[in-house]
């Protein structure tokens, strides 16, 4: 099968469209080569790019905005895995570099369609508050997952959290204003 591209047309696209625009000219994680944000391939994840931070970002968006809001929760874990059987050159470039991530909401739901009126934040952090903060931080090392990056749409912001940080209910480590 051909590696042909196709446009995220789910609820992930607008939380994908506004982090990209709030995050692309921050110092820190901002885009210096943009490689993918919106597309998904089998070759790129949601959102990969090479940051200010010379950290080869790969991401996977979810969202609570649908009516399987609480699959999302689970179906993370498998992306992420996925990720690593995934081959780019620009993956074999900065190899030593990579480092993977996770792209939530931080506001409450809109659409109408989801099975939950919680923040995403609240939504995604209760969600995996079961699993024993042992396993849920042994997965980020295991995964290479270092980051949740929780976007605001309402506020066009984004806090960055670490892997763990995120699971323990700490406060971000990063916070990306709106440019606007």
């Amino acid at each position: 099968m051909a590696d042909t591209k196709r446009e995220k047309i789910s609820h992930e696209a607008p939380l994908i469209k506004c982090f990209g625009e709030v995050i692309k000219s921050d110092a820190r994680f901002g885009i210096k080569i943009n490689i993918n944000i919106g597309n998904d391939s089998a070759s790129c994840s949601d959102v990969e790019y090479l940051s200010n931070n010379d950290e080869y970002l790969i991401i996977e968006a979810k969202s609570h905005e649908s009516k399987d809001a609480y699959n999302t929760r689970h179906k993370i874990f498998g992306q992420l895995l996925k990720e690593h059987g995934k081959n780019s050159p620009s993956r074999t470039e900065h190899s030593s570099s990579i480092a993977l991530g996770v792209l939530i909401p931080k506001d409450k739901t809109s659409s109408g369609k989801s099975n939950t009126k919680k923040s995403g934040y609240d939504f995604y952090r209760d969600g995996y508050s079961d699993i024993p903060a042992i396993m849920f931080s042994g997965f980020g090392e295991l995964a290479k997952v270092k980051y949740v990056f929780l976007c605001s749409v309402k506020d066009k912001t984004v806090d960055v959290y670490t892997w763990a940080g995120f699971h323990r209910g700490e406060e971000p480590i990063y916070f990306v204003p709106s440019s606007a």
